[in-house]
């Protein structure tokens, strides 16, 4: 009896532990009372429009798409953001310097449309820029306003900032203007979530999670799987999914991803038609739910097919996000040739959480893949696995699915496992984590 109360204390202690070590690695993030948990939402970006081409937002656009967060459920499961991006402003500032909406397609003001949208218990988010000008229409940027602008989005009731990183002047560094307009919005008193769009220049790896909640790590995301040819400013390898997760293999996001300090690979651009279909959508949920990455749509909430709300409700996906030890999967090693992807990230119960996903591409006929791994092959080494919950299916495997060393199974190209682990002793011990 004595040593099986011994035996549970030693692992709630080291339970206990792995979450004091993560809240200890977020304690000098940037903390103003938003972004306590990975941000969800909606974007304008990619709803009406091919991702910024023709980007008309609206007055009417906005709360139809936050009334939609509120009747789909999304508010309830935490995406409680809409945000307008390169879209929202008028081409010039009013006689008194300051920022204004486009009138035409704004007609209340931004006030009104902020207090609406709170009133459905939703929060509200606009596109600016460190810059002189705005990237993609060419619209008022923040620079040398960085206080008047801060000033008028916490007037209007903003809860939300993104700041781009265009017509940047010379003579200072990019850490220097973000950390300047981050300074600014503090100062406001209004508590507003900092969104760096740096691209991942300039190192911002080291110093986002200083001056915002969350930091881009590269090129802008378009609505692809694989887009090797970057057509944007930025790192990495392309601009598909499938590039994205490639870079994001390179950084090891248990190093950045921090409480308030949220690492972003840029927007989900769930089932965007045609170009995403649900295959390579469920595989760019999986990475950036197991990312802990901000998890902003910028495809249509409103009239979503049952496709779409499988995928974006899902709550085990979400509780991987949301979990309490503020961290991201890492990529540990390719299997099967070189085929196969297998990444893996602690919870804070003791689970274990590992993808093993091939990304081939399904529609261009590259080929599918056989799989046999050793859970040690995740990190788990000298692990006895007693349990695996497959999250996209929502179900426990049988006993005859898995052995308690080892799984074995077929990915079809675009495929993704994506399993929660129980290990018999836990919490399960991830070599290097």
């Amino acid at each position: 009896f004595l040593y099986f109360i011994g035996t549970r204390m030693r692992r709630a202690v080291a339970v206990l532990s792995i979450v004091a070590a993560f809240l200890a690695a977020s304690a000098a993030a940037y903390n103003n009372g938003r972004g306590a948990l990975p941000p969800k939402g909606w974007n304008t970006w990619c709803t009406y429009d091919i991702c910024g081409a023709i980007d008309k937002c609206s007055d009417a656009e906005v709360r139809q798409q936050a009334l939609a967060l509120v009747t789909t459920g999304l508010k309830d499961l935490g995406y409680d953001y809409v945000n307008m991006d390169d879209c929202w402003s008028a081409k010039d500032r009013d006689a008194n310097g300051n920022l204004q909406p486009n009138a035409e397609r704004f007609p209340f003001g931004m006030k009104a449309l902020a207090d609406y949208v709170h009133s459905l218990g939703i929060k509200i988010g606009v596109y600016t820029c460190v810059g002189t000008h705005t990237c993609r229409n060419g619209l008022p940027g923040s620079f040398g306003h960085y206080e008047q602008d801060a000033a008028q989005l916490a007037a209007w009731g903003i809860d939300f900032v993104k700041s781009d990183n265009c017509n940047r002047p010379s003579g200072y560094s990019e850490t220097e203007l973000y950390r300047n307009f981050s300074t600014a919005l503090n100062a406001t008193g209004r508590p507003m979530l900092f969104s760096l769009c740096e691209w991942g220049d300039d190192d911002v790896l080291s110093w986002g999670h200083k001056y915002g909640q969350m930091f881009r790590v590269q090129m802008d995301h378009l609505p692809l799987y694989n887009l090797p040819l970057p057509l944007a400013a930025g790192k990495g390898f392309g601009q598909g999914t499938r590039n994205i997760i490639d870079y994001v293999a390179t950084i090891r996001p248990s190093s950045f991803v921090r409480q308030y300090g949220w690492l972003d690979p840029d927007f989900l651009m769930t089932l965007f038609w045609p170009t995403m279909t649900e295959r390579y959508s469920r595989v760019e949920l999986t990475f950036w739910s197991a990312w802990s990455a901000p998890m902003i749509v910028a495809t249509q909430i409103s009239n979503m097919t049952d496709e779409k709300r499988a995928l974006l409700n899902n709550s085990e996906i979400l509780a991987v996000n949301n979990d309490a030890t503020y961290t991201g999967a890492d990529f540990v090693k390719n299997v099967s040739g070189g085929a196969v992807q297998l990444w893996s990230r602690p919870m804070a119960n003791g689970d274990a959480v590992v993808i093993i996903a091939n990304l081939n591409d399904y529609l261009w006929k590259e080929p599918g893949a056989s799989v046999a791994v050793q859970w040690a092959d995740f990190g788990l080494v000298g692990e006895s696995v007693s349990a695996v919950r497959d999250l996209w299916e929502q179900r426990n495997l049988a006993p005859t699915e898995f052995t308690n060393t080892s799984y074995s199974t077929y990915l079809n190209a675009t495929e993704v496992r994506y399993f929660r682990v129980t290990c018999a002793e836990p919490p399960c011990s991830l070599a290097g984590r």
